[in-house]
């Protein structure tokens, strides 16, 4: 397929996908529509990989149309072998984008470069020298940079540490994060100016925070999951394996429990447990024995076999989580949307709407 054909299908698709937003109500103004049919996402996604059980493909222009179908189509893409980036699922970045609500001239933030095509969505919104984006990453950088050079963007791009923010172009009107962490970083609050806002993923959600001259915050979260990479992701363990066989085989007292890991899959009930255990983490469950194994950053595990769950390590993991399971069950099994955030100087807390029940959230690691 030639360059031209392949512009004007990715056009066509890209016009059918914003329509798509739209009616689904993740798109809702002016702005951010002509954003999103004008900033191509193939440019940004040259290559994407499937990485599901049953197909471990690479899908590239060599197969144009899987490709751009792929591209256009409202999920989200693996870019990197490694898993290491990918591309969010475009009905979310809309969402965040929206609930960003910047003005025209808002100076803004953007933790987590990736690709680079949320970059390029807040350059037409904003304008280039508006636009600072910050990534740890040197390869996602420079990889970010030409495909944003390509179509004539060209936002400030910064390599460093995202909980760090970026202090060369604060203060800042907007910060938004394509990744997430426990909370709220001391350093992009003090980033802020009165009337500035952070849109960031916490605990499953999407946290949307209004600060003051004081940089005090006051916030909400939106409908609906959010699945972020963490900030600061925790190192995976050099042997997996051995770590799944280290705990399936360990001695430890076991009890009867009520909850499964079935748990896990509740989207409304895997916001508390973010909450209530940040870093947690479903290991795995080994299709021959029925054994789930959760974890979290200490080497607190709980290993759950047919109504019965084993635990090990500093926390009683699974402890922990019947007592988040039994409060959430009294306070009705609330939504995310039900929660509101408070920031001060001494403390970021979580609270159910209506209620005094609230969560303080831990520092960042």
């Amino acid at each position: 397929m030639k360059a031209t054909l392949i512009e004007r299908k990715a056009e066509k698709l890209r016009h059918q996908l914003v329509n798509e937003l739209a009616a689904e109500g993740a798109l809702t103004s002016h702005e951010w529509r002509a954003a999103f049919n004008e900033v191509p996402r193939h440019v940004f996604v040259p290559v994407f990989y499937r990485q599901t059980p049953a197909d471990q493909s690479t899908v590239d222009a060599g197969t144009p149309d899987e490709w751009l179908a792929g591209v256009y189509s409202d999920q989200l893409l693996v870019v990197s072998p490694d898993v290491k980036s990918s591309s969010t699922v475009p009905s979310l970045m809309a969402t965040m984008l929206e609930a960003l609500d910047p003005a025209d001239g808002d100076r803004t933030l953007e933790i987590g470069t990736g690709t680079g095509y949320n970059a390029a969505l807040l350059c037409h919104r904003l304008g280039d020298r508006n636009v600072v984006s910050v990534d740890i990453a040197a390869d996602l950088i420079d990889a970010a940079g030409k495909y944003l050079a390509s179509l004539d963007y060209h936002p400030t791009l910064a390599i460093g540490d995202g909980a760090d923010g970026w202090v060369g172009g604060a203060p800042y009107d907007r910060i938004i994060a394509t990744c997430a962490p426990n909370r709220a970083p001391q350093s992009w609050i003090d980033q802020t100016q009165s009337g500035s806002r952070i849109v960031t993923p916490i605990a499953t959600g999407i946290a949307v925070i209004d600060f003051d001259a004081d940089h005090h915050g006051t916030g909400r979260f939106l409908a609906g999951p959010a699945f972020f990479m963490p900030l600061r992701p925790a190192p995976r363990p050099a042997d997996l394996s051995g770590q799944i066989t280290e705990i399936t085989s360990a001695a430890a007292q076991v009890r009867p429990t009520e909850l499964d890991e079935s748990i896990w899959f509740d989207s409304d009930f895997r916001f508390i447990q973010a909450l209530a255990l940040p870093g947690l983490r479903f290991l795995s469950k080994l299709s021959d024995s029925g054994v789930a194994i959760f974890i979290v950053p200490d080497g607190s595990w709980a290993r759950i076999d047919q109504q019965t769950v084993a635990q090990g390590g500093p926390q009683n993991v699974w402890d922990l989580l019947e007592v988040a399971h039994r409060r959430w069950t009294d306070l009705g099994r609330p939504s995310r949307e039900q929660f509101s955030l408070r920031i001060t100087p001494g403390a970021q807390l979580v609270r159910l709407d209506g209620t005094d029940t609230a969560w303080q959230l831990p520092d960042l690691p």
